[in-house]
C-alpha cells in the first residue's frame, strides 16, 4: 500500500511540476534539427513522472490488474484535479465536482468485498 501512494503522489507531482514548468518550455526546428529548452522544474516532474512509470510496472506485476488499474486511475485523477486547484489555482467546474464525486463512489464500491 505504501508503494501505491508513493505512486499516486509521485505521478500528480510529475505532472504538476511540468506544468509549472511547461510555461519557459520552448520547443523548436532549425534547419531540420529538433531543439528543446526545458526548465529545472519541468525536468524535475519528468522524473517524478518516469519514476512512478516504474512503481506502477511493479505495483502492476504484484496486484491484480482488474483492482489496481481502476484505484490507481481513479486516485491519481483526484490527486491531480485538487493539486490543480490548489497549487495552480485552476477553477474547478460544478461538472468535475460531481465527476470527482463519482469517482469516489466508484473507488468505495471496487473496495468493497
Amino acid at each position: 500500500m505504501i508503494l501505491f501512494i508513493l505512486y499516486v503522489i509521485l505521478s500528480t507531482s510529475g505532472l504538476v511540476l511540468f506544468k509549472i514548468g511547461a510555461n519557459s518550455l520552448t520547443l523548436g526546428l532549425q534547419k531540420s534539427i529538433f531543439s528543446m529548452q526545458l526548465p529545472l522544474i519541468s525536468l524535475l516532474g519528468l522524473t517524478c513522472y518516469l519514476i512512478s512509470f516504474v512503481l506502477w510496472m511493479y505495483i502492476i506485476s504484484k496486484s491484480d490488474i482488474s483492482f489496481i488499474v481502476p484505484l490507481g486511475v481513479a486516485l491519481t485523477n483526484l490527486a491531480v484535479l485538487f493539486s490543480s486547484y490548489f497549487i495552480l489555482k485552476e477553477e474547478i467546474s460544478i461538472t468535475t465536482i460531481i465527476g470527482a464525486a463519482i469517482i469516489i463512489l466508484g473507488v468505495i464500491v471496487i473496495n468493497i468485498k
